[in-house]
């Protein structure tokens, strides 16, 4: 992996905390002094709003804009258009244009690649790029699967969530076996938990017994708390808005783990190259 590496936050299902993960782990990566890209993906700007950018809607530079050159010529001006946050790592918002763009994408050649052209004249520029899906297995988020190294799926300790993980991880097969032979599942990811019910527990354990097998679960989880919601309703991570809480801890976590991950990849690349 000579570049810097691409992770999706995907789940087809609203409200597991894709955003909240998107927002948090490109914060506590930062924190670990890594260059991150932050792109929101999804037409409801969430990862912007989650940032303080309120109206994402008025925002002229977006990832759909730039998309949108790509289509018509080819080529893009990425960089001018990337912001540089307080919380010290880069974003590109989006807004509700992008629907147009998935739409277009079904119309024309090569729409399964289009976002991984555009991020190819900044790939390695970053340390990692982190991309915020939206709730749907359309062209987007195919397109964010095709250039995607990995894909975090978070999940809530419920049934029908848990139930929408199987079709999820069926379409990352899919994208691995007919476009990106690289993507691979870094981990699922429970969101929201409460090990205080035991339907959260329950749940818990199935995801641990129907996936853990095949793919890696994460064993730090992701409490459910009143402060992590309202950093995203004040425009700011969970580590600027309550940075001793259990939240920004289980974030911390995470975040050191993808980096481990990565570098543990990166050394298993140069090693197959001098053998």
């Amino acid at each position: 992996m000579p570049y810097g590496k691409i992770i999706a936050i995907a789940n087809q299902k609203g409200g597991v905390g894709k955003t909240t993960t998107s927002v948090n782990l490109s914060a506590g990566l930062s924190l670990r002094n890594k260059k991150v890209l932050l792109i929101d993906f999804d037409p409801q700007g969430d990862s912007a709003k989650a940032l303080g950018y309120t109206e994402p809607n008025k925002m002229k530079d977006t990832i759909s804009n730039i998309m949108l050159e790509m289509i018509v010529s080819d080529e893009c001006d990425i960089e001018n258009r990337i912001i540089h946050t307080e919380e010290g790592f880069d974003l590109i918002p989006a807004n509700e244009k992008l629907s147009n763009i998935e739409k277009m994408l079904e119309n024309i050649e090569d729409k399964e690649t289009v976002l991984k052209d555009v991020l190819k004249s900044v790939q390695d520029k970053y340390d990692f790029i982190i991309i915020d899906c939206r709730p749907s297995l359309g062209m987007l988020t195919i397109n964010a699967f095709t250039c995607a190294n990995s894909v975090i799926v978070p999940t809530q300790p419920e049934y029908l969530s848990a139930t929408g993980t199987q079709q999820l991880l069926s379409r990352i097969q899919k994208t691995k076996n007919d476009q990106n032979p690289q993507l691979e599942v870094e981990g699922i990811l429970i969101t929201m938990a409460d090990e205080r019910t035991l339907l959260g527990k329950e749940i818990n354990k199935q995801i641990h017994e129907n996936y853990g097998k095949h793919f890696h679960v994460f064993t730090n989880k992701i409490p459910r708390r009143v402060s992590i919601a309202e950093s995203s309703a004040v425009g700011k991570s969970i580590f600027k808005y309550d940075s001793k809480s259990d939240g920004a801890n289980a974030y911390h976590v995470l975040a050191r783990e993808v980096d481990l991950n990565a570098k543990r990849e990166i050394k298993r690349h140069r090693d197959t190259i001098t053998r």
